[in-house]
């Protein structure tokens, strides 16, 4: 009896292994939807998932950003919806602090406009990683290394890389490395220090 429990318990295990939305699902929410949006990028699913985990721990909701149309207390999560994510387009528009918006925390008005050019609707969360993805994958260029990837983490975050490479971008390649290993993926080599 105990050899076959073995046997059934390693098997159940590796099963769930395989099965990536699975294995992001017990860490973050909307794990099909950060799947969907790593295959619709073509960037890698841990890198997805580190971006996920970051930005919002995969939750569809509003920044904390001090000001925003949004803001809430931490600790305090409001949820996206149309009906909201079009009220923050149009008072930012006006001259209003933007938020963070859902999984990825798209911020930047002009994204706001570019994923409605594509028909990307942000208040849901496929669309809203897959334009953060897409974002991300543009400051990647292809270099998936530790370093490309707080490169790319530090411009996704600052916007710019004029005082190197942030803590962020740090961090992102780290939880880049962490997911791969949850996921079984090659994992690229920790950051240099420097």
């Amino acid at each position: 009896m105990g050899l076959l429990r073995d046997l059934l318990t390693r098997r159940s295990a590796r099963d769930r292994s395989s099965d990536p939305t699975a294995t992001l699902g017990r860490h973050l929410d909307n794990a099909a939807a950060i799947v969907a949006a790593a295959r619709r990028a073509d960037v890698p699913l841990a890198v997805a998932a580190a971006l996920a985990e970051l930005e919002s721990g995969g939750r569809n909701v509003f920044g904390h950003d001090a000001g925003g149309v949004h803001s809430a207390p931490r600790g305090t999560d409001v949820p996206v919806t149309r009906e909201r994510y079009e009220e923050l387009v149009a008072r930012v528009a006006q001259g209003e602090k933007s938020n963070g918006v859902g999984p990825a925390q798209i911020t930047w008005p002009p994204y706001f406009a570019q994923a409605a050019e594509h028909g990307l609707h942000l208040w849901e969360p496929e669309d809203n990683l897959a334009l953060g993805l897409e974002i991300l994958r543009g400051h990647l260029r292809g270099d998936l290394s530790a370093e490309g990837i707080a490169r790319a983490g530090t411009l996704y975050n600052a916007g710019t890389l004029s005082d190197g490479v942030t803590a962020y971008g740090r961090r992102l390649a780290a939880a880049t490395r962490a997911w791969a290993e949850r996921l079984g993926e090659s994992a690229p080599p920790p950051v240099r220090p420097g």
